[in-house]
């Protein structure tokens, strides 16, 4: 439906009274669906049974009701009801922060073709197979099943695919009218007894036997966004999968093992932190006991979904799968490469896939490195403040408020880390924790106390663990004050500065401090923005972004970096003379085609 048709819509929507916009949203939906399916020129209609059966979200809006059949009429030729699909029609009416809010993110298109090809390529279609979307939101993977099987298999018939073949469930009752009626649309058929049912697939039993093929995109639901009882429900539940900050979907492929037949395929699109995440263990150590791989399609950072912040993953599992090998596919610099890859060589701590000469070159690295990270620095991370716009301070402000000068810290933010400087706004920090009586600092405390409300509702102060004028998260202050390395949370490249001028970090900066005496600090800040470092550390982080990395402690922490004996680490003194590349190029005897390998990755 193009965009014209769509502002005209959202002016019914608008015109409507007494209700949320997401209410009135399904209203006009649930109007066009049904005028549509009464549509003479269209769709010969008999028995409309799904408007009585979903009849809860009819706002029984004369007005509205009379604009949309005005509107419908008018735009007869514009609409293609064999081809309309409801939820795309939902999903442009909604905001970014509602999708947010009703965690819904529909697949494109082409993803879904790409794993149905995927799927079917392996498994063989008849009359007999069951295929189970176990949140099948708008019915996008139903309707695009139906149209693959009934056009590949023309013998088979529309009414057995859709009333035989094809099973979903889903949480919300919207959802299931939107693919119930978008598959009446599609197939063309009256009456159709659907086997889509309203439910959690994780939580709930639903009697529907087993199925040949559970394909989907299941919800992405981090630990923070469940509830305290529902996090309950699955620890109990899925132990093996789902525990301390795991995400949600971990629990689909342990249900999905339950539900799938003995010669059955999985096929999901998820985010692909999996693969590395510290959480995931669980589920990577029962993805390769309990399947074989078949595929993975990493789209490593690049985007997939619009108005999604997590980069996917397309993942296809198999019980009859013999074969040890599975294809690996990644999407780098917009290019998709290919290669196959052992299961067995996966470690439970992380799935680092790597070509054959990729690989070579990271183990090699790995095998002379002998320190961990952990064991030479201490890694912490900034300042929580609770309330930038309180603390976060320009020269003007300082200056009108009077505010006590010795109250206030330099402040720099990811943005303006590199590994060569500082790029600082000459924005302070207001080190409040430093206040012990609200008599002394009287210029801060009466510039704060316009802030007092929201600072008494951070949870900190409510539990009585923070005074209502200190930081959230302070810090030590000496962590601040003396030297340290400082590297932002996510980058595009490793950019670990030495900061010795006492900067104040935001909580999306790292720093490192509390070096052993056997390394010097600066053969460790050389070592960490060296190009065979970066390459072995881009090896093994979870790329979050088009070519951004996650530096994240946990993993920093437990990467390995090479340390000569004390008396070769004391002729690194004079490191203005020094070339760290060359070093290590030495210590790791990388060739030139390593180099070129290396440089690929950067």
């Amino acid at each position: 439906m193009d965009k014209s048709l769509i502002r005209e819509i959202k002016c019914i929507i608008n015109e409507i009274e007494e209700h949320d916009y997401i209410s009135k949203v399904k209203y006009v939906i649930f109007l066009i669906c049904k005028e549509l399916y009464n549509s003479k020129n269209e769709y010969p209609v008999k028995n409309p049974s799904i408007f009585k059966e979903y009849s809860n979200f009819d706002l029984k809006d004369k007005k509205a009701e009379k604009r949309i059949e005005e509107f419908t009429g008018i735009n007869e030729g514009n609409i293609k009801v064999s081809s309309f699909y409801p939820a795309s029609l939902y999903e442009s009416l909604l905001t970014g922060k509602e999708k947010k809010s009703l965690g819904q993110v529909y697949t494109p298109f082409e993803i879904i073709d790409k794993m149905l090809c995927e799927v079917f390529a392996i498994k063989k279609i008849d009359g007999s197979v069951r295929i189970l979307d176990p949140s099948c939101g708008g019915g996008y993977f139903l309707i695009e099943l139906y149209k693959y099987i009934s056009s590949t298999h023309p013998e088979l018939d529309k009414r057995y695919i859709a009333e035989n073949m094809l099973f979903g469930i889903d949480i919300d009752d919207f959802s299931i009218f939107l693919s119930k009626i978008g598959l009446i649309f599609h197939t063309g058929l009256d009456n159709i007894k659907f086997n889509i049912y309203k439910g959690d697939f994780l939580i709930d039993n639903i009697n529907m036997d087993k199925f040949d093929i559970i394909i989907g995109n299941p919800p992405y639901v981090g630990h923070k966004n469940s509830s305290a009882s529902y996090k309950r429900l699955l620890y109990e539940k899925y132990s093996g999968v789902f525990y301390d900050k795991a995400d949600v979907f971990y629990c689909f492929f342990n249900k999905g093992k339950e539900e799938l037949k003995t010669d059955g395929i999985i096929a999901f699109i998820t985010s692909r932190y999996f693969m590395e995440a510290l959480y995931a263990e669980g589920l990577r150590n029962f993805i390769k006991e309990n399947f074989n791989i078949v595929k993975i399609i990493d789209y490593k950072g690049e985007p997939a979904f619009k108005r999604a912040m997590v980069s996917p993953a397309i993942i296809i599992l198999s019980n009859f799968w013999n074969k040890s090998i599975f294809s690996y596919v990644k999407k780098d610099k917009d290019v998709f490469e290919s290669y196959e890859y052992a299961q067995d060589k996966l470690k439970d701590s992380g799935w680092i896939i790597l070509k054959d000469e990729d690989e070579k070159l990271f183990e090699k690295i790995d095998s002379i490195s002998n320190t961990y990270i952990k064991d030479v620095c201490t890694i912490k991370q900034g300042i929580i403040t609770g309330c930038d716009k309180a603390f976060i301070l320009t020269e003007e402000v300082i200056e009108k408020y009077g505010i006590e000068r010795f109250l206030l810290r330099k402040w720099i933010k990811n943005s303006n880390i590199s590994k060569k400087n500082i790029k600082y706004n000459n924005l302070y920090l207001l080190y409040s924790d430093m206040i012990e009586n609200e008599n002394d600092c009287s210029n801060a405390i009466n510039y704060l106390s316009g802030y007092k409300d929201k600072l008494m509702n951070r949870r900190e102060c409510k539990s009585g663990l923070r005074k209502w004028y200190e930081l959230q998260w302070g810090r030590s202050k000496s962590d601040y004050d003396n030297p340290k390395i400082i590297f932002p949370y996510k980058s595009k490249q490793n950019n670990f500065y030495y900061d010795d001028e006492a900067y104040y970090c935001s909580a999306d900066i790292y720093l490192m401090n509390n070096f052993s005496k056997d390394v010097p600090v600066d053969y460790l800040i050389s070592y960490l923005n060296s190009e065979i470092f970066e390459f072995y550390l881009k090896c093994q982080v979870k790329r979050v972004g088009k070519n951004v990395y996650e530096y994240y402690p946990n993993k920093i922490n437990n990467l390995k970096i090479y340390l000569p004996q004390k008396n070769t680490a004391q002729n690194f003194s004079d490191l203005e003379n020094f070339s760290i590349e060359i070093f290590m190029k030495k210590m790791f005897n990388i060739s030139e085609m390593e180099v070129n390998i290396i440089k690929n990755h950067l």
